[in-house]
């Protein structure tokens, strides 16, 4: 047998990250890891995500803060950082800070958002004596979140060990369709609240706040500190 000469196809990962950041590999392993264990120990929960996010109502089932619940949206936290970074080396954009460092401001962006979303949306259910249309509201958005971690988990693994010129082609759809996402989401949320009452006032200015300030500010920042 002549094994010498045989060729192997190589099969090991390009990672699109820097070889030496072994990091991320840990990182969407223990992502793995957490979906793993929520389709093991709540094994309705998954379908359930799904359900709620392309249901024309506000689930009657709880949707409550548990460890599956944290879980799910450490998972979207994580690939949505490292998605974002992603963009970052593909464009080849500048960044004067380290790429650990870059993903932990970024993740800590986008908690703070969700942060913020909550305890204004508490507050304000508390001032205007709603504070059923805010848990509700707040419902919404975390399910949808937890349904966002479940798409880019799959998403983030593809692009980050995927080699080829269509990485970028590949990010721009991820990104495009997460857009249309989100689209969704506020006109689903916008018909279910004024259905139950909610001034379209209070709503647009929601909107305006805090779904599309956050956003712009990103862009921002990635203009001027990355050097877009």
């Amino acid at each position: 047998m002549q094994t010498g000469n045989m060729n192997y196809m190589n099969i090991n990962p390009v990672f699109r990250f820097p070889t030496t950041e072994h990091w991320v590999t840990a990182l969407l392993f223990l992502c793995v890891l957490l979906f793993a264990w929520v389709k093991t120990a709540y094994p309705k929960r998954v379908t359930l995500v799904f359900r709620e996010v392309f249901t024309a109502s506000f689930s009657d089932e709880d949707t409550g803060i548990n460890l599956a619940s944290i879980a799910m949206f450490i998972i979207f936290i994580c690939c949505s950082a490292l998605l974002v970074m992603q963009v970052v080396n593909v464009e080849g954009m500048a960044s004067a800070i380290s790429t650990g460092k870059e993903f932990l401001l970024i993740a800590a962006f986008f908690l703070f958002i969700y942060i913020s979303k909550t305890l204004i949306i508490l507050f304000s259910g508390l001032i205007f004596d709603e504070q059923q249309r805010a848990w509700e509201y707040l419902s919404e958005i975390y399910v949808f979140a937890h349904f966002l971690g479940l798409v880019l988990l799959p998403a983030a693994l593809l692009v980050t060990y995927s080699s080829g010129k269509y990485v970028g082609t590949s990010l721009e759809i991820v990104f495009g369709a997460v857009a249309v996402l989100y689209v969704y989401r506020t006109i689903k949320m916008f018909i279910l609240m004024t259905n139950k009452g909610l001034s379209m006032i209070y709503l647009f200015l929601y909107i305006c706040a805090l779904e599309i300030l956050p956003y712009a500010l990103l862009f921002k920042y990635a203009e001027m500190s990355l050097k877009i």
